[in-house]
């Protein structure tokens, strides 16, 4: 007869509603899912009450730096942040110092990561200076590669060349759409000594964005993902494109007018936009257009963020202890669909990993677990939080959504404030084990 390690009771998202019962995991695998009565035995019970008990977060898209970069993030304290947003997998961007664009530094990178993390992570790659590089990256666990603006809307068919053969590989292809040649032309039109962020949202409109996923479509054809979307026109553009795409928790929980009151905190790229395009950006996510969400957590120093010149403020916010909550606190006021919201950093996401081992609850799956209190409100305190960026668009805020604890592998890595396994729990996502 089956045994359990843990049985986790609390109420259960199975099948597309909220049981109340209980999770049972043996050897990092969920074996059970009912009610508590019907249970096999088991080791350890873990009771969470009335608290809801949903996948695995999943992140896309994020910053964690390390490298040269520590000052501003390491893989303890940006996995530690993940942990605490409730996230058991992070994907890692190759923007790095020296950039992941090399099977050397993508090697060094891993190396760097494997004794730190405390959730799994998984990386992309940067745009290779050659198809020698690319062939040895693409024999890498990197999930897939990463392209910025500059990478390819001046590119020429050796672009599509590479984007050919990563795609024949299985890889995924993720770009960030803007225009660089509109963003150059406005920029000009500006002081070259510009201060303060209020022209961010002019010197990179929607029509770069746009612009952009029409650049990226006569490269590389359908197929490719477009990351961080901030507008409706993009979201049907990017679909008519034939691209999947996903949206930020920046751009459904901020606007222009955050970077016009709080300045160079609230400074992202794409930006913020307007109130109107942030609300069309909502109501997507209620009729289920938008199936995948992201962070795009993004840390800097507070001394960086508060340079007085326009080009010498970084871009980026740091979000993975708030992202989820945020957008919990926009459900628990009835602007959100709460099951959209899970579904974007859960189904969505394995689904574009192509994982069905993760981000649904069900037997013989991972048993990842996120552990959500709804209903709690609480402040957000930026000098409490994990990541070494302590500062927020949300400082002092009362959110009503708290992640309770995250678990990995069956595994309680986060509770109630505190990680509770040793760095180096986590692991490289691909990777054998």
């Amino acid at each position: 007869m089956m045994h359990l390690d843990k049985l986790f009771t609390g109420r259960i998202l199975y099948e597309g509603d909220f049981l109340e019962g209980c999770v049972g995991v043996r050897d990092g695998e969920i074996f059970f899912v009912g009610k508590e009565a019907n249970a096999p035995s088991y080791d350890e019970k873990i009771d969470f009450n009335r608290l809801l008990i949903i996948p695995g977060l999943i992140d896309i898209h994020a910053h964690l730096r390390g490298m040269r970069l520590k000052h501003k993030e390491d893989f303890s304290t940006g996995t530690f942040a993940a942990a605490a947003g409730g996230f058991t997998l992070v994907l890692d961007m190759p923007n790095t110092d020296p950039p992941t664009n090399t099977h050397l530094r993508m090697m060094e990178k891993i190396e760097e990561a494997t004794p730190q993390i405390v959730v799994d992570v998984g990386f992309y790659f940067g745009k290779p200076s050659d198809r020698n590089e690319l062939q040895k990256l693409l024999k890498t666990v990197a999930v897939g590669l990463k392209l910025y603006p500059e990478d390819y809307c001046k590119a020429g068919s050796e672009t599509t060349g590479m984007l050919e053969t990563v795609r024949k590989h299985g890889r995924k292809i993720v770009f960030h759409p803007e225009d660089v040649s509109i963003i150059e032309e406005n920029r000009r039109r500006y002081p070259e000594q510009l201060k303060g962020v209020e022209k961010h949202g002019f010197i990179r409109p929607v029509e770069a964005e746009l612009s952009a996923l029409d650049v990226f479509r006569s490269l590389s054809g359908p197929g490719a993902h477009a990351t961080h979307l901030t507008t409706l026109r993009s979201i049907l553009r990017a679909r008519a494109n034939g691209f999947t795409f996903d949206v930020s928790v920046n751009h459904l929980t901020l606007s222009e007018e955050d970077l016009l009151r709080m300045g160079s905190i609230c400074k992202v790229n794409p930006p913020l936009r307007s109130q109107e395009e942030r609300t069309m950006l909502l109501q997507s996510l209620n009729r289920g257009e938008v199936k995948i969400l992201a962070t795009d957590h993004a840390p800097h120093t507070l001394e960086e963020k508060s340079s007085t010149l326009y080009d010498e403020v970084p871009s980026g916010i740091p979000c993975l202890e708030t992202a989820f909550p945020a957008l919990l606190d926009l459900a628990g006021r009835g602007a959100l669909n709460l099951h959209n919201v899970i579904d974007g950093f859960t189904r969505g996401p394995a689904g574009f990993l192509g994982d069905d081992k993760l981000g649904v609850i069900r037997e013989r799956n991972a048993a990842n677990l996120t552990v959500v209190d709804p209903k709690e409100e609480w402040v957000v305190k930026p000098e409490e939080f994990h990541t070494k960026a302590k500062f927020s668009p949300f400082s002092n805020r009362v959110l009503r959504g708290r992640v309770k604890a995250t678990i990995l592998r069956g595994e309680l890595v986060y509770r109630e404030g505190e990680i509770s396994v040793p760095k180096g729990f986590g692991k490289i996502y691909g990777a054998k084990s």
